[in-house]
């Protein structure tokens, strides 16, 4: 009995000695990650303040093509206090977002949904796939003044130019993660018992949320970019926008000030994207 007990505490020791080594590895890689993360944001920092001569005026760059690093800071603080354009710069962010948020909003709903359903019916792919894999391939910026001439020059038209580029993207990698589950598991749940509500819920998708949100983080940066082209016409304001019109006076500064919103845009929502899959997913790629 002593000796069955010793192997018993031996065994937990091992177990709590693998566990602590787990962490710690988790540990050091995380700082590893942040570090190299770090240095590549510096680095960059790096390269522009030497292209711009590290303000002491020997610039390799001209202001007019790249502005300092410090020009950019000042021409942002100006933006915060002043605006352009008779509008806020919160006014042109808040617009933007607006503008994203409405179309990404819809896409994460109504194309993951539309995608879960063609994955899991035969008959739901056969009457939607044809219409979203025809539409795919068309530029989206060629179907804006298109949608203008349906929808006139109000907000709507420009969330549509966003959405023709999300939806088919969203909803053909949610297809593809629910084609891609195991059939094994599927026979499984079926086996034990479980309904087709059931096995949704419980097998289908949480095994197709990796696959599900790696098509909403590469979403994020296209849509991003379609915002762009989204204010290239008939609007006053956004930050796309206010980059685009400052490029017409060669006011540099500004277009790097509306470049840089929009990247922290993208990265934040891309990291935010990221911190919800670990939370929801944390279990991806340990089932082994």
């Amino acid at each position: 009995m002593a000796d069955a007990n010793d192997a018993s505490a031996v065994t937990a020791s091992a177990a709590g000695a693998t566990a602590s080594g787990e962490r710690t590895a988790k540990s050091i890689e995380d700082r590893r990650r942040r570090l190299l993360t770090f240095f590549s944001f510096g680095g960059m920092l790096f390269i522009w303040f030497a292209l711009t001569g590290f303000g002491t005026g020997s610039a390799l760059v001209s202001p007019v093509f790249l502005p300092s690093p410090g020009a950019v800071v000042e021409r942002f603080v100006i933006l915060s206090t002043s605006g352009y354009q008779g509008s806020s710069l919160l006014h042109h962010v808040a617009i933007s977002m607006m503008r994203f948020g409405i179309a990404f909003a819809f896409c994460v709903v109504v194309g993951v949904g539309v995608g879960l359903l063609m994955g899991m019916s035969l008959t739901a792919r056969a009457l939607l796939d044809p219409p979203i894999e025809v539409t795919r391939p068309i530029p989206k910026l060629a179907l804006l003044p298109l949608f203008i001439i349906w929808f006139g020059i109000g907000e709507l038209s420009k969330v549509l130019v966003i959405i023709s580029a999300l939806f088919p993207l969203m909803s053909i990698s949610a297809m593809q993660a629910v084609r891609g589950v195991s059939l094994r598991k599927i026979q499984a749940a079926y086996s034990l018992g479980a309904s087709r509500w059931t096995v949704f819920r419980r097998v289908l998708l949480p095994a197709s949320l990796p696959g599900i949100f790696t098509g909403i983080r590469v979403s994020i940066g296209i849509g991003v970019t379609m915002l762009v082209g989204a204010e290239l016409i008939a609007t006053s304001d956004g930050v796309a926008w206010m980059a685009l019109s400052a490029a017409d006076f060669l006011l540099t500064d500004v277009v790097l000030v509306g470049v840089l919103i929009m990247a922290a845009i993208g990265y934040g929502l891309d990291r935010i994207a990221r911190l919800i899959e670990n939370r929801l997913v944390h279990w991806s790629g340990k089932d082994g």
